[in-house]
Protein backbone atom coordinates (compact mmCIF):
# COMPACT_ATOMS: atom_id res chain seq x y z
CA UNK A 1 0.00 0.00 0.00
CA UNK A 2 1.50 2.90 -1.08
CA UNK A 3 1.17 6.04 1.02
CA UNK A 4 1.81 9.88 -0.92
CA UNK A 5 4.98 11.65 -0.08
CA UNK A 6 6.15 8.34 2.46
CA UNK A 7 8.87 6.34 1.16
CA UNK A 8 10.95 3.46 2.64
CA UNK A 9 14.64 3.71 3.38
CA UNK A 10 16.42 0.24 3.79
CA UNK A 11 20.20 0.39 3.30
CA UNK A 12 23.23 -1.08 4.51
CA UNK A 13 22.77 1.24 7.91
CA UNK A 14 19.76 2.95 7.06
CA UNK A 15 16.22 1.36 8.11
CA UNK A 16 12.68 3.75 8.31
CA UNK A 17 10.24 5.83 6.98
CA UNK A 18 11.17 9.14 4.88
CA UNK A 19 8.64 11.75 4.67
CA UNK A 20 9.43 14.38 1.67
CA UNK A 21 7.32 16.80 0.26
CA UNK A 22 7.95 19.21 -2.70
CA UNK A 23 6.46 22.84 -3.18
CA UNK A 24 7.32 26.05 -3.95
CA UNK A 25 10.72 24.43 -5.47
CA UNK A 26 11.76 23.64 -1.86
CA UNK A 27 11.72 20.40 -0.25
CA UNK A 28 10.65 19.86 3.09
CA UNK A 29 11.88 16.18 4.71
CA UNK A 30 12.09 14.31 7.57
CA UNK A 31 13.64 10.38 8.66
CA UNK A 32 11.43 8.48 11.19
CA UNK A 33 14.22 5.71 11.66
CA UNK A 34 12.91 2.44 13.04
CA UNK A 35 15.15 1.76 16.13
CA UNK A 36 14.37 5.44 17.01
CA UNK A 37 10.47 4.11 17.33
CA UNK A 38 10.88 0.94 18.14
CA UNK A 39 9.54 -0.81 15.45
CA UNK A 40 8.97 -0.49 11.23
CA UNK A 41 5.36 -0.09 12.33
CA UNK A 42 5.93 2.59 14.89
CA UNK A 43 7.96 4.45 12.56
CA UNK A 44 5.18 4.56 9.61
CA UNK A 45 2.47 5.56 12.38
CA UNK A 46 4.44 8.31 13.26
CA UNK A 47 5.50 9.49 9.90
CA UNK A 48 1.42 9.40 8.63
CA UNK A 49 1.36 11.24 12.06
CA UNK A 50 3.82 13.86 11.15
CA UNK A 51 2.33 13.62 7.64
CA UNK A 52 -1.22 14.57 8.73
CA UNK A 53 -0.39 17.70 10.76
CA UNK A 54 2.06 18.86 8.44
CA UNK A 55 -0.28 18.70 5.09
CA UNK A 56 -3.36 20.23 8.09
CA UNK A 57 -0.85 23.29 8.57
CA UNK A 58 0.44 23.46 5.17
CA UNK A 59 -2.28 22.31 2.46
CA UNK A 60 -1.41 20.21 -0.60
CA UNK A 61 -3.29 22.65 -3.27
CA UNK A 62 -3.96 20.87 -6.58
CA UNK A 63 -1.75 22.04 -9.16
CA UNK A 64 -2.79 25.19 -11.07
CA UNK A 65 -4.18 25.24 -14.63
CA UNK A 66 -1.79 26.74 -16.62
CA UNK A 67 1.71 27.79 -16.23
CA UNK A 68 2.30 31.90 -14.61
CA UNK A 69 5.58 32.29 -17.28
CA UNK A 70 6.51 31.26 -20.33
CA UNK A 71 8.79 28.24 -21.11
CA UNK A 72 12.46 29.45 -22.48
CA UNK A 73 10.81 27.89 -26.15
CA UNK A 74 7.90 30.45 -26.46
CA UNK A 75 8.70 33.39 -28.95
CA UNK A 76 5.32 35.32 -28.24
CA UNK A 77 6.18 35.94 -24.51
CA UNK A 78 2.51 35.13 -23.70
CA UNK A 79 2.17 31.47 -22.36
CA UNK A 80 -0.47 29.56 -24.29
CA UNK A 81 0.08 31.57 -27.69
CA UNK A 82 2.19 30.46 -29.86
CA UNK A 83 2.50 31.73 -34.01
CA UNK A 84 2.30 28.64 -36.40
CA UNK A 85 0.91 27.66 -39.81
CA UNK A 86 -2.19 26.03 -40.82
CA UNK A 87 -4.16 25.19 -43.64
CA UNK A 88 -7.18 26.68 -45.15
CA UNK A 89 -10.40 25.25 -44.70
CA UNK A 90 -12.26 23.40 -47.69
CA UNK A 91 -9.75 21.00 -48.92
CA UNK A 92 -6.92 23.62 -49.80
CA UNK A 93 -3.54 22.59 -49.04
CA UNK A 94 -2.88 26.12 -48.71
CA UNK A 95 -0.55 26.76 -45.59
CA UNK A 96 -1.28 30.22 -43.82
CA UNK A 97 0.33 31.96 -41.04
CA UNK A 98 -1.82 32.14 -37.61
CA UNK A 99 -1.44 32.42 -33.83
CA UNK A 100 -2.57 29.64 -31.86
CA UNK A 101 -4.02 29.74 -28.47
CA UNK A 102 -3.68 26.35 -26.50
CA UNK A 103 -4.68 25.35 -23.29
CA UNK A 104 -6.18 22.42 -21.65
CA UNK A 105 -10.01 23.46 -19.42
CA UNK A 106 -9.79 19.90 -18.01
CA UNK A 107 -6.71 16.96 -17.20
CA UNK A 108 -5.62 15.60 -20.84
CA UNK A 109 -8.13 17.22 -22.73
CA UNK A 110 -6.35 19.67 -24.66
CA UNK A 111 -8.32 22.88 -26.73
CA UNK A 112 -6.65 24.91 -29.55
CA UNK A 113 -7.73 27.98 -31.18
CA UNK A 114 -6.50 30.04 -34.63
CA UNK A 115 -6.30 33.27 -35.06
CA UNK A 116 -5.17 33.42 -38.93
CA UNK A 117 -3.89 36.85 -40.39
CA UNK A 118 -2.61 37.17 -44.30
CA UNK A 119 -0.44 40.42 -43.83
CA UNK A 120 1.74 42.34 -41.03
CA UNK A 121 -1.71 44.84 -40.18
CA UNK A 122 -3.84 41.87 -39.60
CA UNK A 123 -0.85 39.86 -37.99
CA UNK A 124 -0.87 42.86 -35.00
CA UNK A 125 -4.71 42.51 -34.68
CA UNK A 126 -4.98 38.30 -34.67
CA UNK A 127 -1.91 38.47 -31.89
CA UNK A 128 -4.15 41.30 -29.91
CA UNK A 129 -7.04 38.93 -30.33
CA UNK A 130 -5.16 35.85 -29.73
CA UNK A 131 -3.79 37.57 -26.01
CA UNK A 132 -7.14 38.68 -25.25
CA UNK A 133 -8.61 35.01 -25.83
CA UNK A 134 -6.09 33.47 -23.86
CA UNK A 135 -6.23 35.51 -21.00
CA UNK A 136 -10.24 35.57 -20.66
CA UNK A 137 -9.53 31.12 -20.43
CA UNK A 138 -6.59 31.78 -18.15
CA UNK A 139 -9.21 33.71 -15.84
CA UNK A 140 -12.24 31.01 -16.16
CA UNK A 141 -9.45 28.55 -15.80
CA UNK A 142 -8.74 31.08 -12.38
CA UNK A 143 -12.03 30.99 -11.35
CA UNK A 144 -12.45 27.46 -11.33
CA UNK A 145 -9.23 26.64 -9.79
CA UNK A 146 -10.06 28.65 -6.86
CA UNK A 147 -13.30 27.33 -6.34
CA UNK A 148 -12.09 23.46 -6.96
CA UNK A 149 -9.56 24.77 -3.54
CA UNK A 150 -11.89 26.42 -1.74
CA UNK A 151 -14.15 23.13 -2.02
CA UNK A 152 -11.39 21.45 -0.44
CA UNK A 153 -9.97 23.75 1.93
CA UNK A 154 -13.30 26.08 3.01
CA UNK A 155 -11.09 28.29 5.29
CA UNK A 156 -7.99 28.38 3.55
CA UNK A 157 -7.40 32.19 2.29
CA UNK A 158 -5.57 32.11 -1.53
CA UNK A 159 -4.44 35.92 -1.26
CA UNK A 160 -0.52 35.40 -2.27
CA UNK A 161 -0.43 31.95 -3.74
Amino acid sequence: MAIKHISRIDSDDTHGWFYRYYSGGRTYSKFFSDSRYGSKQAALEAAKQYKAAYEKKYPVLPRKPFLESPPSNNTTGVVGVSESYTTERGGSKTRVPCFSVTWCPEPCRPKIKKFIYRDELEREEAFREAVAFRKQVERDMQRKWERQVKRMYPNLTLTGR
